[in-house]
Parts: structure tokens; C-alpha cells; sequence
């Protein structure tokens, strides 16, 4: 057994790109404990124990979490079973503000996701709320391209504020991502590669008036 907690799944090899970005955009749990009432080895504990998200970096053995690690946990004021519930509402509420009627059972699999540390190597401020937007920006991005149509101004309008919308959610990714999920990131697919093959659906001025 490590001293340290492992990412939920293993990183590659981290090259000095790697190292630059992680220590750009996460911190020590010591550095994000300085102010909290108990100290870091509890919390460890209680990651260990799964009612904290696990580190989504780890650097020659220091994990690295997210500026925002404690703000859920801290907005429902405790953890395990009341963390779940607050999730699922929160959750439930958001994707119903949006007509959208969630499973329960997805819904326990995005939590089980928060808690694999995951959504934090992809969105700048992790809550129940960011994640469902991430999938549903995600969703209507894919349900847009099945049926092309650049030169609708509606259309192009839909596309543009999905993209922008999620862009806004995510961050930039660390190199090794590529490698460590296996796929491009969603960043490059469905916003780098998206406004490369729209280019004039991301110029106001060039989408035709309908």
C-alpha cells in the first residue's frame, strides 16, 4: 500500500508538461487545509474511506485536488449518506429545470463519479449542478451535428451557445488525459474540433439572418 491515494484509475508517465499544468491549476490537500478545522490526515481518511472525491493528480507521490475540493461537501455541511441526498436533489432539480427527467440509477453513477475525483481533471467548479450541465451540454452539442444545418441562423445559434456554454465549464486538461482516458478529451471534441469544422457559426457576423 501506497502512503499516498491514487487517482481512481492510472495516470501515464507525467512529462514535464504534465507536471507544469497540474501544479498550475491544483493544490496540496495541506495548502487547501490551512484554514480548516481538522487536518489533513482526517481528511485523507475520509477519502480513503470514499466520502470525499479521491485526488485527480498525483505528483512524485503528493496528490493534487481542486481549489474548489471542500465547496460541496461544505454547502451540504456533512458527508456520506445527507452528501448523496443533497447530490441527487441538486442534481434532479438542475436536469428538471432543463425538461430533463433522470434515472435514479444515473444518478447514482454521476455520484459515484464526483467521488472518483474525475470531474475535477475536466470541470473548473465541481457541483452536482456543473455536472449535469457538462452532460447535457454534451448531449444537445451531439444532437445538433446529427442533423447539420450551418446555414440556419437558429441553428447555428443553438450550436454556438452549447459549445460556449460547456467552455465556459471546462478546463484545459493536463497532456497525459489523452492517454490516461484513452480518448480526445472533451474539450478537443466537443469544442476545439466543433467550432474547427463550424467556424462561421462562432462569427456572429457571418451567420446568415433567417
Amino acid at each position: 500500500m501506497t502512503d499516498f491515494i491514487e487517482t481512481h484509475r492510472p495516470s501515464p508517465q507525467l512529462s514535464p508538461a504534465d507536471k507544469t499544468y497540474i501544479g498550475s491549476n491544483f493544490h496540496r490537500l495541506e495548502e487547501l487545509c490551512l484554514s480548516r478545522p481538522k487536518k489533513p490526515a482526517d481528511y485523507r481518511s475520509q477519502i480513503r474511506a470514499g466520502l470525499l472525491p479521491l485526488p485527480p493528480y498525483v505528483v512524485h507521490g503528493i496528490e493534487m485536488y481542486p481549489a474548489d475540493f471542500f465547496v460541496f461537501p461544505d454547502s451540504v455541511g456533512s458527508i456520506g449518506d445527507q452528501l448523496k441526498k443533497e447530490f441527487s436533489a441538486r442534481y434532479r432539480r438542475t436536469a428538471e429545470s432543463y425538461g430533463e427527467q433522470i434515472p435514479e440509477a444515473h444518478i447514482g453513477e454521476e455520484f459515484a463519479a464526483y467521488l472518483s475525483g474525475e470531474y475535477a481533471v475536466c470541470l473548473r467548479w465541481v457541483t452536482p449542478e456543473t455536472i449535469l450541465l457538462k452532460g447535457l451540454a454534451m448531449r444537445r452539442i451531439d444532437e445538433l451535428q446529427s442533423d447539420p444545418s450551418p446555414g440556419d441562423a437558429q441553428w447555428s445559434a443553438a450550436l454556438r451557445y452549447w459549445v460556449n456554454r460547456l467552455d465556459a465549464m471546462e478546463r484545459e486538461f493536463a497532456p497525459c488525459d489523452r492517454a490516461r482516458f484513452g480518448s480526445l478529451p472533451s474539450r478537443v471534441r466537443y469544442i476545439d474540433n466543433v467550432r474547427a469544422k463550424y467556424p462561421d457559426c462562432f462569427t456572429v457576423g457571418a451567420i446568415p439572418k433567417g
